[in-house]
């Protein structure tokens, strides 16, 4: 490189100096000068050095003048140069200084440029950066060309990057790698690793790329470039290039290629080849600048891949509180629980729930921490993380496995009320969950049952049995819901209860799988189900139980469950085998079978049993219920005095027993029965008087009330009642009583003692009497039945005021009789319309429409006529005859408005199936409309055959007898219509109707 420089210095001299070659002076001096050249050319500094020395020093053996001359003074500042410059390569300290006295004697020097350039290459080469900018900035870049410019801003360039002024390194080699020289591909690396550290990634990229094939940086260029791409998030990018290279060039970043590589993988999730570069990276590294990435990377890696151990110890390297801490202890604690290391994993996880850069991982860990916290019986520390993962995250996904978990907590602690209370705000509970529930409910249902809250442990033990899981919990929650329904008399679900116990598999490994049999007996014969309680308390005796008195005791429930059903047999069997193992109830299986013996009609056997008990057990508990039973076989023997006088023993021999009433009761029906009223009076009143909170007290009074109401004496018996502790009625028992008085009579067909009766138990009660409308009905129908209607009206008009009565119905169809039968039809369509249309009165249809099809017949109303007949003929439970009249009001109704022949139609239609007073009166018709017409012959024929017919009827024989006189006359034979008229007068009984006014009338016009 300094030839270059000196062979452009020797052309300077000869060019500027072409008349020295004959100075002597000036040949001597470059002489000198050449040698001293050619020596620094060689590198040889300190010879070269000599030479310019001497040249330096010399002294012109010429004149003044000639040693002046300008070709010398230019040799002897260039030799001035060359000095300085064998200086800077030899070393020399005052090299700089030199340059700087030449530069400053000869500022216009050729060299002075090249003494700047030559300096700041000195300290180039010594690497001292600081220097070489500061010598190189003084020289004009613009003054050198070529080469030198290319040398002069590459080494200025890397000097700047070398003292980290990047920015001016960088435009520096902005310019010189798109240049061709030598600096290129240096350049082009530099310029791309500036952009890199600028985090220009884009352009640091393109400008290593270009580096491609280069050999002076192969060994370094595809570590940025695989840095970048993986940058880029280029993986599959990383991999193709990175890999083949790794394996076939030594690179200078070896170690971290095998991390970008490893890292490529990773993120790729090929868990398999990210591990075989992570581990060439581990031990390229040797943990040197292995980072929490890293560290949670190749951990996380060791996860995926099953190898926990290894995951353990690269993510127990973890340090530092980052994303990757929070995400490696999270993969921590689940490689811990994959070797079992729940307390290892538990502290993973509770460090990662402290973290708060992921929150889901944040989450994920508070609940894993609380789960193992449970598992590794923490239990406090358990319930505080579950709660605080409640109350944190209550929209979280894990948020009902979270309460599921603290429900396992609460059911650990005993805690079964709070456990429930979280588990039901689960709204769809998994197996998990369920099968909490089930257990945390089922020990609640047992704490209410032992403090006697049954109605509470019932709502649990279903709650439990409604999430089954484990079948064993499920089978014991039935039977002691069962219990609990037996205790609140739930008779017939406890035995459904019972009955899916003893059907369950698992319930057969339970303690008390026989004894539910025997408390299945029980609410089976509570609840009146004798056989199924027979059933199951045989089953017991057939099981494995061994208490004595548990087994008597089922034997007599047994015994009892046969008598219930009368099937006596068996109940003997059972009550015998008590009595013949003196059992300590034998007094009671005794009087049962005195019970039996009287049940089958062996009255005697029965009274011989009871007195038996009574000698052998004097003091029994059941020594009064036997000696009121054979008091009362006697009665029921007719033995009336015997009876009576065994119950008036009783009575003195057991004052206080419950029998006494009763006695008295059955001493007071005899009485009654031997017609000793006034004496049963008595009796009953004792009862009243001296048991009055016994049944006996009301069945008394109530036989007194009888006896009183069957004289017809209400306030007879009002009087007596009053004075008693349980007779002093209340206004509503009064006014039931004394409207029964009235009813009674009412129901006896007593109506005027109903009239009078009903008017009293008004004026006893005139404001809101209990039975307001149903003593109004009888008032009405007794007053119909008196032939006094127009009375009962206001009374059926007041019932229907109020459609929700009892009684509506019923006088709609009374009121609406009466107006019929006073041919009020007006008055009868109203209330026949409200039966026709209530659909509560279906069953008053019929009767509705048939006779609103007589009351338009008879206001002339043919339409409405018409569409009723259609009705009746349309409706299903019409009978024939009623169908038969429908089509005879059909014709009426024709013949109203006009249609003769749609009405003949009907007449004939009606008098051809029917010789009924419907048929009498449709031929009739006929006939009528046939004299009508003027054919009196056909007339006459049709008339007589209604006579020979039907001649039953006797108002349409009697009415056709007329139509018949009226032919006669048509016919001008008025012999025979007179005749025919006479007969009418002569015969016709009834004074009801128009029949003999008319004959008379006719008759009369004849003559």
């Amino acid at each position: 490189m300094l030839r270059k420089y000196i062979f452009k210095a020797l052309l300077l001299v000869f060019a500027s100096s072409p008349v020295l070659a004959q100075n002597t002076a000036w040949f001597e001096l470059n002489q000198t000068y050449k040698s001293g050249i050619e020596l620094l050319e060689k590198g040889k500094y300190a010879a070269a050095a000599g030479q310019f020395s001497q040249i330096e020093q010399s002294m012109p053996k010429t004149s003044v003048a000639a040693e002046v001359t300008p070709e010398i003074s230019l040799l002897k500042e260039n030799a001035q140069y060359y000095l300085a410059l064998c200086a800077l390569e030899l070393g020399n300290d005052d090299a700089e200084g030199q340059f700087l006295k030449f530069i400053a004697k000869h500022p216009v020097n050729s060299k002075t440029k090249l003494a700047f350039y030559q300096v700041g290459r000195s300290y180039f080469a010594q690497k001292n950066y600081t220097k070489v900018v500061e010598w190189l900035t003084k020289l004009d870049r613009n003054s050198l060309s070529g080469k030198e410019s290319a040398e002069y801003r590459f080494k200025l360039a890397y000097s700047y990057f070398e003292l980290k002024d990047y920015k001016t390194a960088g435009e520096l080699f902005a310019q010189l790698k798109n240049e061709e020289n030598v600096y290129n591909d240096q350049s082009i690396y530099y310029y791309a690793y500036i952009n890199y550290l600028s985090k220009n990634y884009r352009v640091a990229l393109t400008e290593f790329e270009r580096l491609k094939g280069s050999k002076a940086y192969e060994n370094s260029y595809p570590y940025y470039i695989s840095a970048l791409y993986f940058l880029d998030k280029r993986y599959d990018d990383v991999i193709s290039f990175a890999v083949p290279i790794i394996k076939s060039t030594k690179q200078l970043y070896e170690t971290e290629m095998f991390r970008i590589i490893g890292a490529s993988y990773f993120a790729k999730s090929d868990y398999a080849n990210a591990g075989l570069y992570y581990q060439s990276f581990q031990q390229k590294d040797l943990g040197k600048t292995q980072n929490n990435q890293d560290n949670y990377q190749i951990g996380y890696t060791w996860f995926k891949l099953k190898n926990y151990n290894k995951a353990i110890t690269e993510l127990e390297k973890l340090s530092s509180s980052d994303e990757y801490f929070q995400n490696g202890m999270t993969a921590l604690g689940e490689s811990f629980l994959k070797t079992n290391n729940k307390q290892g994993a538990r502290n993973a996880f509770f460090k990662a729930s402290k973290l708060t850069l992921d929150k889901e991982l944040q989450e994920e860990g508070l609940f894993n921490y609380a789960k193992l916290s449970y598992e590794l019986d923490f239990h406090q520390v358990a319930l505080d993380a579950t709660q605080q993962f409640i109350n944190t995250y209550p929209r979280s996904v894990k948020l009902d496995a979270a309460k599921t978990l603290l429900g396992e907590i609460l059911l650990s602690t005993r805690n079964y009320k709070d456990a429930i209370d979280i588990l039901e705000s689960i709204p769809n509970k998994n197996r998990e969950a369920k099968a909490v529930y089930q257990k945390v409910t089922y020990y609640r249902g047992l704490e209410f049952y032992n403090e006697r809250a049954f109605q509470n442990a019932i709502s649990v033990f279903m709650r439990s049995n409604d999430n089954v899981a484990d079948t064993d919990i499920e089978s014991l929650s039935t039977y002691w819901l069962a219990e609990a329904m037996y205790e609140v008399r739930k008779f017939g679900e406890s035995v459904e209860n019972f009955e899916k116990f003893l059907d369950l598999p698992a319930s057969r490994k339970t303690e008390v799988y026989n004894y539910a049999n025997y408390a299945l007996g029980y609410a089976a014969f509570e609840y009146e189900s004798y056989r199924k309680a027979a059933t199951y308390f045989g089953r017991f005796l057939q099981g494995n139980e061994i208490d004595r008195n548990t087994i008597n005791d089922a034997v007599l429930r047994l015994a009892d469950s046969y008598f219930v059903l009368k099937d006596y047999g068996n109940a003997l069997v059972y009550y015998n085998r008590i009595i013949s193992s003196n059992a300590a109830s034998e007094d009671y299986a005794l009087f049962q079978r005195g019970m039996i013996q009287g049940l089958q009609g062996q009255n005697d056997e029965k009274i011989a049993t009871h007195k038996s008990l009574l000698q052998q057990f004097p003091r029994s508990n059941y020594a009064d219920d036997a000696g009121f039973e054979i008091a009362y076989t006697y009665f029921i023997k007719n033995d009336f005095e015997i009876a009576k006088n065994d119950l008036s023993v009783l009575i003195a021999k057991y004052p206080r027993s419950s029998y006494v009433p009763r006695a008295l009761i059955t001493i007071g029906l005899v009485q009654l029965n031997q017609d000793q009223d006034e004496a049963a009076i008595e009796t009953f009143k004792r009862v009243v008087n001296e048991y009055a909170t016994t049944d006996e007290a009301k069945l008394a009074l109530e036989s007194i009330k009888n006896i009183y109401l069957e004289k017809s004496d209400a306030e007879g018996f009002l009087s007596y009642a009053n004075t008693t502790s349980i007779g002093n009625l209340s206004t509503s028992e009064q006014d039931n009583i004394t409207f029964q008085a009235a009813n009674n009579r009412f129901l006896k067909a007593d109506y005027q003692g109903t009239f009078e009766s009903v008017n009293a138990y008004f004026d006893k009660f005139p404001t809101k009497p209990i039975h307001d409308k149903h003593a109004k009905f009888i008032r009405a129908e007794s007053l119909v039945r008196l032939k006094r209607p127009d009375e009962s009206i206001p009374d059926y008009e007041y019932i229907l005021n109020d459609w929700t009565s009892d009684y509506t119905e019923r006088a709609l169809i009374s009121i609406s009789k009466i107006y019929l039968s006073q041919k009020k039809y007006n008055e009868a369509i109203v209330h026949l319309k409200k039966l026709e249309l209530t659909s509560e009165y279906r069953a008053h249809y019929g009767y509705a429409i048939n006779n609103l099809m007589e009351a338009y017949a008879n206001i002339n109303m043919p339409d409405e006529t018409l569409q009723y007949a259609q009705f009746v003929r349309d409706f299903e439970k019409s009978s024939t005859e009623e169908k038969y009249r429908a089509d005879l009001y059909s014709g009426k109704a024709n013949l109203i408005i006009g249609d003769t022949a749609e009405a003949l139609k009907f007449f004939n239609l009606v008098a051809d199936k029917t010789q009924t007073v419907t048929g009498a009166e449709a031929k009739y018709n006929v006939a009528n409309l046939q004299y009508k017409k003027g054919d009196f012959k056909i007339s006459l024929e049709t008339a007589l055959d209604l006579t020979n017919k039907m001649s039953s009827h006797d108002y349409w024989i009697a009415k056709t007898y007329i139509l018949i006189a009226d032919n006669y006359m048509g016919l001008k034979d008025n012999f025979q219509a007179k005749s025919t008229l006479q007969s009418i007068i002569d015969n016709y009984e009834s004074d009801d109707d128009d029949i003999l006014k008319t004959a008379k009338e006719k008759l009369a016009a004849i003559k």
